[in-house]
């Protein structure tokens, strides 16, 4: 019987693949916790600058730092389910597993279409612009790189849904559900 049950928590203990994804997603969110709250700290002085009769600028910024804020509020409850799921916390396996099919589908999926709509309308840009004058070296390294921004963008998102979706099928698990305990 004690063998068992050093079996038991040895393959609750020991390493697991999925872990490591959440840690992964835990300081990704925090990362972009930081960033929302650095542009919004941004907006908000350049709100604190501009005169109260340019009502069009002032509305465009306080749209700018309500999305800002609302990135934040999700980043850093991201971040709180995270910690659940890494101590073990029963409430945070579903509350994961719902944010990373969330994520596959809102962010990747979603973000994906809509950038590759933004390229195509990018490229025609471009041709259109080519065909008219001929673009200069400098012209053209930048688009360069703009591609390269794109590819490397695309192919994260290609990567990160599968990701997230297997994160949710393992979540459900019976073996990996069991490994989790609720408060008392």
């Amino acid at each position: 019987m004690p063998l068992t049950l050093k079996s038991d928590a040895a393959r609750f203990n020991g390493f697991a693949l999925w872990r490591i994804v959440v840690w992964l997603i835990l300081l990704l969110a925090a990362y972009g916790c930081l960033q929302y709250l650095l542009h919004a700290e941004q907006i908000w002085g350049v709100l604190g600058k501009l005169p109260a009769e340019n009502t069009g600028d002032i509305t465009q910024l306080h749209k700018m730092l309500a999305w800002d804020v609302g990135y934040f509020v999700i980043a850093f409850a991201l971040i709180v389910i995270c910690a659940g799921v890494i101590l073990r916390q029963a409430w945070a396996r579903p509350a994961l597993q719902a944010a990373a099919i969330l994520l596959a589908l809102g962010w990747g999926l979603a973000g994906g279409l809509m950038l590759l709509s933004q390229w195509r309308e990018f490229s025609q840009g471009v041709e259109l612009t080519n065909a008219q004058a001929p673009l200069d070296e400098a012209s053209t390294m930048a688009l360069a790189h703009v591609r390269r921004s794109f590819l490397i963008a695309l192919a994260t998102k290609a990567v990160t849904v599968p990701v997230l979706l297997w994160l949710a099928w393992c979540l459900g698990r019976p073996q990996v559900r069991a490994g989790f305990r609720k408060l008392r």
